[in-house]
């Protein structure tokens, strides 16, 4: 029992392992000491679906006995998902006493055991482990016993090989995404793993998990929306089988839809504008690379030249050998160019490169400010030919100085280029030769004509109906599943997305908040970066008024991945924004990402990596005061609606219009993203034929409006919840004092002048009454001998040790309708250790600060 020797060592304190810097304090949050005020355990059923399956009522997720259920959750993903048998109590116990109530399984399809549920002794991904197998049945048996339900993961990360019997899969999307929506015996494979999942009998429930009341959700896919990648060149370079497949549905579709290459014609070629003369300078490298410079400036060093390929003749070859100093510092070119402004122009090319590689297009001026003229496009790359073509309107060029670039980032290796255009005009309709009787209709590129792109939309939208439908049909009707069902998130597909997952049983979606961005290879270790700016600044360019657009009336409304990733200063606003903001738009779940994703996650005192909570004090100190918010409903949902009213019959249209996002339509009919905080915002399809609006009438809040979010202009960004039995008060507060209702907070200096306040009755009374309060004050988290940059924007792999160390901050909290109470600091687990000075005078007054080693305080009545 190793573990639970480590989480007896946790809530002791270890000792210091380095010296921690003045003001700061050591502190690890582990299991809640015996009545700790902490701990909201209580919130759960004793038993998860002890009172039927989990259904959706009146837009909201009910129980047996048709009462609310809100999710606050978290996910366990890749080995996390499969935990030893004698470590699972331990995990339930602790998420269920932080007020946890569902976790998601996430990342189980990616590997073999141990870090997967595929069985080792194949080499496909068809077989499940039997003892990964065993272990989801417990951690699932224990989740269940301590009120805590599921939302189980069918295809997230499984990518199928040539041992699965798929041809060229090596050159499919990453997981066969997009693909596994129209291949057959894709199709196929994903109804056998339900299946086998969702029908195997739990030896400890004694139910298969289609029968199972504490199976909340089953989620089809993870991120994975065919029409999204429709919107790109990703389908039109697939490799055959997968292209001659998707051309075939293609065509069955046009030929339905026009009957004749006549119809096709007339209704293709409204709007198109031929392509003018070429205009690059040795296109095509017959003067090998005259006209074209490589930029690889000291010490980068590189080399360009023209090879003959065996597919494409003559190519422009790049080759960098030595890295630079700037993400620019490998760059291919042709300068000189002029354009006109407002026209259309169209650039074409094919591209490989090796190893794969990012790759942004451009045409920008060739002179400062090097500013762009109206394209900008960032591919991915790699080491197959790969067809691209990209129409764009010239912004303001200068006269002979516009350059086509193609920026191949300060990363070594090797880039062709082939078959390089820019030509004036390109919107192209049916392109000559081809028609429906030959059965030859190209894939539209992005340069087709609007109505060619809206039929190649309207196709897709068409393609995820057949897909998403028949996989939910094959659970509810084929297996029987009672679980609530969802393809995907609704935020992959534009507003096809939105009305996608407007087909299933509730609508999903995802965001991250500065998630860690890599320049040159993805989920490099050594080679990241975050903004690390707190969201509370940023009102209007947030996540959470954006998610709020996404949530279809009279649908339940979940986030399923949620995270302001560590290192960031300011992550301890997460989770008391996210609950606040849930509650206020009336959401029915929200899933922090992720609780942890490999064993050793469970038994850290440290910071691991951008998004595991087991360990992270700046997210689990805040659970309670979020589980308050959120599920004992102390913040109360805004009180009317406002819906966007979305043409069903337009919906392929809007794709075209307004591609990935729908925050334009929002602003075409006048709503910014402030409006989420007066009112909640949904999605409405409707038979008309315009964006419209539906707003209710703008009911007054009983008293003032409990969440407040100042703009960085106003008072540098202030975010404040204000409810009886609630007080949050988030930003930049160093040397301030803010009042919040008969609250008073008084803020010392931080080192980035920001911090986080909350006080919340855990005795579900009204401040003014409660005898029993959690105090939670915070400002960064870290772990000891962190490798920050100069900048504080990454620390590479030099993540530090722990025990994790916590910024003291000098704070004095009072109640100024309030005496006869005392406080006491809490150590990592929720016990008291010393009573708080506190002055009684003008009200209960206590002053906290980093002598008392803490970011945990209880206010309770003598």
């Amino acid at each position: 029992m190793k573990y639970a020797i480590i989480l007896v060592c946790f809530a002791l304190g270890w000792a210091s392992w380095a010296e921690t810097p003045q003001g700061w304090f050591e502190f690890v949050i582990s299991e809640p000491a015996e009545g700790s005020v902490t701990n909201v355990a209580t919130y759960n059923t004793s038993v998860a679906g002890a009172e039927g399956y989990v259904t959706v009522r009146d837009g909201h997720f009910v129980d047996g006995k048709g009462e609310r259920l809100r999710f606050l959750a978290t996910n366990l993903t890749f080995q996390a998902a499969f935990p030893d048998k004698e470590m699972a109590p331990e995990i339930a116990r602790r998420m269920a006493s932080l007020g946890i109530n569902c976790v998601r399984f996430h990342h189980m399809d990616c590997h073999h055991s141990p870090r997967g549920i595929w069985d080792p002794e194949y080499k496909d991904c068809q077989h499940i482990d039997a003892e990964q197998l065993d272990k989801l049945h417990w951690i699932i048996y224990q989740l269940k016993l301590h009120g805590i339900y599921a939302d189980l993961n069918l295809h997230v990360s499984r990518y199928f090989t040539e041992a699965d019997g798929f041809e060229n899969a090596g050159q499919l999307p990453k997981y066969d995404k997009g693909v596994d929506n129209f291949e057959p015996r894709m199709i196929e494979l994903q109804k056998e793993y339900a299946r086998d999942l969702l029908t195997h009998v739990n030896p400890y429930t004694k139910t298969a998990y289609v029968d199972e009341p504490c199976i909340a959700m089953v989620e089809l896919n993870n991120e994975n929306s065919v029409l999204r990648y429709a919107m790109g060149t990703t389908l039109h370079n697939l490799p055959e089988p997968y292209l001659g497949e998707l051309r075939g549905l293609w065509m069955d579709w046009l030929k339905e839809k026009y009957r004749t290459t006549a119809a096709l014609e007339t209704a293709w070629d409204e709007g198109s504008e031929p392509l003018g003369e070429e205009m690059l300078r040795n296109q095509d490298f017959a003067q090998g690379t005259n006209e074209w410079i490589l930029e690889a400036p000291k010490p980068a060093e590189g080399v360009m030249e023209v090879v003959q390929d065996p597919q494409l003749g003559k190519v422009l070859h790049a080759k960098l050998t030595a890295l630079g100093e700037k993400d620019w510092h490998f760059q291919v070119h042709q300068v000189g160019h002029t354009l006109e402004d407002g026209r259309l122009y169209t650039v074409d090319f094919r591209v490989k490169a090796a190893p794969p590689r990012a790759i942004n297009v451009s045409a920008r001026y060739d002179i400062p400010d090097w500013r762009n003229v109206g394209l900008s496009e960032d591919i991915q790359v790699g080491e197959q030919w790969k067809q691209f073509s990209f129409t764009f309107r010239a912004k303001e060029p200068l006269p002979e100085h516009t350059r086509l670039s193609f920026n191949n980032h300060n990363k070594l290796g090797e880039v062709w280029i082939g078959d390089v255009s820019l030509r004036p005009g390109g919107r192209r309709g049916l392109p000559e030769g081809q028609s429906l009787e030959a059965g030859n209709v190209e894939l539209p590129l992005g340069s087709a004509t609007a109505q060619a792109r809206t039929d190649w939309f309207a196709f897709m939208i068409e393609v995820e109906r057949r897909y998403t439908q028949g996989m939910r049909a094959f659970l509810k009707q084929e297996l029987g599943l009672h679980a609530q069902v969802v393809d995907t998130q609704a935020t992959y597909g534009g507003i096809g997305g939105v009305w996608r997952e407007s087909q299933m049983d509730y609508v999903d979606v995802h965001a991250y908040w500065q998630h860690p961005r890599f320049p040159h290879k993805p989920w490099d270790g050594n080679d990241w970066y975050i903004p690390n700016t707190p969201m509370t600044a940023a009102l209007g360019s947030d996540t959470l008024t954006r998610l709020a657009q996404y949530r279809v009336a009279g649908m339940a409304y979940t986030v399923s991945e949620y995270n302001h990733p560590a290192p960031s200063d300011y992550r301890a606003e997460c989770m008391p924004m996210l609950a606040a903001f849930a509650a206020l738009q009336d959401w029915d779940g929200v899933f922090q990402f992720c609780y942890g994703e490999q064993p050793e996650d469970w038994s850290q005192a440290a910071v691991q990596g951008y998004f595991r909570m087991a360990c992270d004090p700046a997210k689990l100190a805040f659970f309670p005061v979020a589980a308050n918010l959120f599920r004992r409903g102390d913040l109360r949902a805004a009180p009317a609606e406002l819906t966007l009213l979305v043409p069903r019959k337009r919906l392929a249209e809007l794709v075209q219009e307004h591609g990935g996002g729908i925050s334009a339509m929002w602003e075409q009919v006048g709503v910014t993203p402030e409006e989420a905080l007066r009112r909640r915002l949904s999605v409405e399809f409707s038979d008309g034929d315009k964006l419209g609006l539906k707003a209710e009438e703008e009911l007054a809040w009983r008293g003032a409006p409990e969440v407040r979010w100042s703009t960085a202009d106003q008072d540098g960004g202030v975010f404040v919840v204000d409810t009886p039995k609630t007080k949050v008060v988030l930003g930049p507060l160093a040397g301030r004092t803010v009042e919040v209702g008969k609250m008073r907070f008084e803020v010392g200096q931080t080192e980035t002048g920001w911090a986080a306040l909350a006080l919340t009755a855990m005795d579900d009374r009204p401040i003014s009454e409660s005898g029993r309060m959690l105090l939670v004050v915070m400002s960064k988290v870290e772990n000891q001998e962190m490798g920050w940059d100069e900048k504080r924007t990454t620390v590479k792999r030099a993540w530090g040790k722990g025990p994790s160390i916590a910024e003291g901050v000098e704070a004095t909290v009072t109640l100024t309708d309030r005496h006869g109470l005392v406080a006491y600091a809490l150590d990592g687990a929720g016990a008291r250790t010393v009573t708080v000075a506190a002055a009684q005078e003008g009200g209960a007054s206590f002053r906290v600060g980093p002598q008392y080693r803490t970011v945990w305080y209880e206010i309770a009545a003598e």
